[in-house]
């Protein structure tokens, strides 16, 4: 991280920049981490709209400014509404039951996806209710895995994750067979490339198999979303960027990351 180079823990600089770090906490609050997902989810119904009018159309810029203006307004939205509600985070939601937080979720990403396709893509609506099929099940996917309880950030809940890997299996395979019959090959394969990291967390005891799985589809999903509309790689990179900047700054820790954590087993 060429940040912690410049500014490393305990320097003068990396003291200085903490304070102006901290001077943001108000702001931070608006920019959480699950907008990566939640933003994915949105752009997914405008990759997913044009494409049943060109089925091959790739990395187009031409709706960056509505697609750009309709993320901030999803920020702002998503805040008052998450604080007013008292909404959970995705990271602490068991989608296994049937909570506030969850049902808010889930109907918020439907909302988001059918608003990606009619509204910026004009696209036909009952198509897209078909569509979005694949794209629910993943949802359900990545709630799941983060569903999983660990114990001092080392220890994975083994009934937990044997139950909520083999759902997350499940709903893979069948969203990578909807989304393929869909003739959809954003979600499709999106799917297919995100197996693997949970068949391993089936089988695998260590932690850093879990935080692959939580974190890899996610990416995975992203850039295939960004394969489609290319302009959305710039506000992803500034949302990592931004967080993993603050998070050093004000916290110590390098999030998000691609890293793992260390084998203390």
């Amino acid at each position: 991280m060429l940040l912690a180079r410049y500014a490393p823990i305990g320097s003068q600089r990396y003291e200085k920049l903490a304070q102006k770090a901290k001077s943001l906490d108000k702001i931070m609050e608006w920019i959480p981490a699950q907008l990566f997902a939640i933003w994915s989810i949105f752009v997914a119904g405008m990759a997913t709209g044009k494409a049943q009018i060109d089925r091959f159309y790739f990395w187009d810029w031409s709706d960056w400014l509505i697609g750009t203006i309709v993320l901030v307004v999803i920020v702002i939205i998503f805040s008052l509404t998450k604080t007013k509600f008292r909404i959970k985070d995705l990271s602490e939601i068991d989608f296994n039951k049937n909570t506030v937080s969850g049902s808010f979720y889930i109907i918020t990403f439907i909302i988001l996806f059918l608003l990606g396709g009619v509204v910026v893509a004009q696209s036909d609506f009952l198509k897209l209710l078909n569509a979005i099929i694949p794209y629910i099940l993943f949802v359900i996917v990545v709630g799941s895995i983060f569903s999983i309880k660990t114990t001092d950030g080392y220890s994975i809940d083994q009934k937990s994750k044997t139950l909520n890997a083999w759902i997350g299996v499940i709903l893979l395979l069948a969203g990578m067979v909807i989304g393929f019959k869909n003739d959809d090959p954003t979600i499709s394969t999106t799917a297919l490339v995100s197996l693997p990291f949970v068949v391993v967390l089936l089988f695998g005891k260590h932690v850093r198999h879990l935080e692959r799985a939580k974190f890899y589809p996610i990416f995975i999903y992203a850039m295939f979303v960004v394969s489609r509309e290319g302009w959305f790689l710039i506000p992803l990179l500034l949302l990592f960027f931004i967080l993993r900047s603050y998070n050093y700054l004000r916290y110590q820790k390098i999030y998000p990351t691609f890293g793992v954590t260390d084998d203390r087993s």
